[in-house]
């Protein structure tokens, strides 16, 4: 494998009771890293300084600005060409950084590389359906078919992080989903089809699902589809318009279930909410969505 050296940056502004398993994943590595920097961004918790150095990482501290200026924060700090984000939540199987690194030596043009992964509780066991990571061009993902990675999945050149001006704050809580299409237009992706990340669900999570998750990635596609404008690219703007063309088809999917379940809730006020953003930001595919719930439910019911 060729010779890249890869910093491991943890964004946390809470350490948590995970922080020693994850980076404990990231140790039994078959590929070892250069190194593991920790973010402090303005955690609350007492002695985390002490922590990193208990486990030996690098510690980083700056006041409490939000996940996007704490991965810049990493990325400006890292020693290494290659860099990988670990939530402080999260594992890595032990052959990822194995397995992306040879991904990238059959592909030397790629700027990053990506994994499928797994989903485990709040104690580490598995659950659900893993997800996969299918090779795909830029092209492709970027007009949205073939799905984009995750970020927890990526490993990034660092030159390429920086030269997109990494991770926007005003896209949070899509600032990662943001990151990824601005580094598609910069070059292809390698990926290893592959579980290698296990991504852990439990009530302190920070994700960019729901509805503020949707209004985000609405803004991501209009701020791109303005810059693809500005500058003329009309392939650009081609593709964006497909991908936001499935956007709105998922994501009024995604909304109107939201939007049932909270009617049953009888949480009318998030149900409203609801109600109006996918009135207003899809309301074709809104009804084409209630029209085919509609559907399955009559279909359900004579089938019975």
């Amino acid at each position: 494998m060729a010779d890249r050296r890869v910093t491991v940056i943890v964004p946390t502004n809470r350490g948590g009771r995970y922080l020693e398993e994850a980076v404990a994943s990231v140790r039994a590595q078959t590929s070892p890293v250069h190194e593991i920097l920790l973010v402090d961004d303005g955690s609350p918790a007492p002695g985390l300084s002490e922590v990193a150095a208990r486990i030996g990482v690098r510690y980083v501290r700056q006041d409490a600005s939000g996940l996007s200026v704490a991965r810049n924060s990493g990325a400006a700090a890292a020693e290494g060409d290659w860099i990988a984000y670990l939530d402080d939540d999260d594992v890595w199987h032990p052959e990822r950084i194995e397995q992306q690194l040879r991904a990238l030596d059959a592909m030397p043009e790629a700027i990053a590389a990506c994994t499928g992964g797994w989903y485990m509780d709040a104690d580490g066991a598995a659950f659900g359906v893993d997800w996969g990571a299918r090779q795909a061009t830029a092209v492709q993902m970027i007009a949205y078919e073939s799905l984009p990675p995750r970020i927890t999945t990526l490993l990034i050149r660092r030159e390429d992080y920086l030269a997109v001006g990494g991770c926007r704050t005003e896209m949070e809580p899509a600032e990662d989903n943001d990151l990824i299409l601005r580094l598609l237009r910069r070059g292809e992706f390698a990926a290893v089809d592959r579980a290698l990340v296990g991504y852990r669900r439990h009530a302190a999570n920070v994700t960019s699902r729901g509805l503020a998750g949707r209004e985000a990635n609405r803004r991501v596609l209009l701020d791109l589809l303005r810059d693809a404008r500005r500058h003329d690219d009309h392939v650009l703007t081609g593709l964006l318009r497909r991908h936001r063309r499935a956007f709105r088809h998922y994501a009024a999917e995604d909304n109107l279930g939201e939007f049932v379940d909270a009617l049953r809730r009888r949480d009318r006020s998030y149900a409203v909410r609801l109600a109006i953003w996918g009135a207003r930001r899809a309301p074709a595919s809104t009804i084409a969505a209630a029209v085919a719930r509609l559907g399955r439910r009559i279909r359900g019911s004579h089938a019975a």
